[in-house]
């Protein structure tokens, strides 16, 4: 029935309008909440869930090669030595065997003393897991220790199982070319009865690099701090200087000197100094990645002169190879 009155025909302008607006606004209709269909799509800054904590040793994971990268890029790039520990920041894996001769006539082949996995950590820091020194020593049909004749004997070290690295300061071979690093080394006495010092022992250290164009010097100040057995063992100041230089692409000829000094223990106020000639060569591309480098080295002492008790030097002389493959 046509509306004849005001209100009435008010009414029905309303109902019009009203109407016409749920057909020409949908968007309208939605934001008033008559439009229940769940959208196809998130906005841009709807919030998502936190990763979990797989997600996120993930994503560690895979940003490490470039921590790595980054690491590298800010330091020198010398080759390490044979046996001064570079300052710098290694990701590698490394194996090294020495031949030792002692003044007493004994022969002593070491595997892999205080080396194995170096991993870079993040852009300072770096971590060793070291592999335990395995011995095999003979003695020559002469030789005796105390009156008694040397017998030979094969069977694990004491194990430097841990190093923590902290780099503290470095600079590129293009800019100031050096290094700092500061680290500790813990030792555990897990050898064999007649391997075994029977003590923990503690090793702080600093290590300190220059570059020079194609020459470097590479150095380390340390000390070993037994925890226990101290009359025997004693408090070790050591250092080792490696002087390097670079003839291209890959040879690094060098000559090292290295010392100990005990202030106290059976050999306290004794001195023992090594000289080491050697040649690094490397680093040969094997892959993407992965890098090889090889090297050996002669080594004699040049003091104090030989004394029988307590043995020293430790060693007369050692031939001594190392090989890295870095990843």
């Amino acid at each position: 029935m046509p509306c004849r009155d005001a209100t009435c025909r008010r009414a029905a302008s309303l109902a019009a309008g009203s109407l016409l607006l749920w057909s020409a606004a949908p968007a309208a209709r939605a934001q008033s909440g008559f439009d229940l269909t769940p959208p196809l799509d998130l906005p841009a800054d709807q919030p998502t869930a936190a990763p979990s904590g797989t997600d996120g040793l993930s994503a560690w994971l895979a940003g490490w090669s470039d921590r790595v990268a980054g690491a590298r890029a800010s330091q020198p790039h010398w080759s390490s030595p044979l046996v001064t520990t570079t300052g710098l920041l290694e990701q590698r894996v490394r194996f090294d065997l020495a031949r030792q001769h002692a003044g007493n006539g004994t022969d002593t082949t070491l595997l892999d003393d205080g080396r194995g996995v170096d991993l870079i950590v993040s852009g300072s820091n770096e971590i060793q897991i070291a592999a335990p020194p395995y011995y095999v020593r003979s003695g020559a049909p002469a030789a005796t220790k105390e009156g008694r004749p040397i017998e030979p004997l094969a069977g694990w070290g004491d194990w430097t199982f841990l190093r923590i690295e902290q780099r503290l300061a470095s600079s590129p071979d293009s800019a100031g070319d050096y290094v700092l690093t500061a680290w500790l080394q813990i030792l555990a006495p897990s050898g064999i009865p007649r391997l075994t010092a029977d003590a923990w022992e503690y090793l702080p250290t600093l290590a300190f690099g220059k570059g020079f164009g194609d020459f470097d010097v590479q150095a380390t100040l340390g000390a070993v701090l037994p925890a226990s057995h101290t009359d025997v063992i004693g408090h070790q100041v050591q250092t080792n200087i490696a002087f390097q230089y670079h003839v291209r692409p890959v040879f690094w000829p060098e000559l090292e000197v290295n010392w100990t000094y005990y202030a106290d223990g059976q050999r306290g106020g004794l001195n023992q100094v090594y000289l080491t000639p050697g040649l690094v060569v490397g680093r040969f591309a094997l892959g993407e990645t992965l890098q090889l480098t090889l090297g050996a080295g002669y080594q004699v002492a040049v003091a104090p002169p030989y004394r029988a008790t307590p043995l020293t030097p430790a060693y007369d002389h050692a031939w001594l190879v190392t090989s890295r493959l870095n990843f």
